[in-house]
This record gives structure tokens, sequence and C-alpha cells, in this order.
């Protein structure tokens, strides 16, 4: 079974569906075991679904309840890809 550390550096790819099965499944199983990594990625999806609902359209105002610093690591990103 996959450690904690080990299903973390895999995370991105198995969200985004790039693992081969035998690895998809090894994630799968250590999410199902592993009750902080469950909680991990159930918030991580929703950092992503609220990411993508407070950028819906380049020209919407950022709300002011997003900090700042998240603001500035999110510009940083989008500048580098």
């Amino acid at each position: 079974m996959l450690t904690c550390k080990e299903f973390d550096a895999f995370m991105v790819d198995y969200l985004e569906g790039g693992l081969p099965v035998w690895q998809k499944f090894m994630c799968w199983l250590h999410v199902k075991m592993c009750r902080e990594c469950a909680y991990f990625i159930r918030q991580y999806r929703r950092i992503i679904v609220l990411g993508q609902q407070a950028f819906d359209s380049p020209d919407s105002a950022v709300p002011d309840s997003v900090p700042e610093e998240l603001v500035k690591a999110a510009l940083a990103h989008r500048k580098s890809n």
C-alpha cells in the first residue's frame, strides 16, 4: 500500500486521470483506507472548484474574501503556464 507521502506525490496525476491503471488503483485504495488523505483530497477538489468559480470570467473582480496571497499565487502560476 502507498504511504501518505507517496500518495501526495501522485495526487495531482490521480485527480487528472494521468496514472496507469495499477497506480490509480493504489491511490484509490489508499484514499479509502486513510482518513487524513481522504479529507485532504476532498478539500483539494473543493479548492479547485472554488478557484474556477472565482475566476469564471477574466474581467470579474476578485471577491474581497479571497486572501491577497492566494490571488498573487494564482496569478504567478497563471503567468508561468
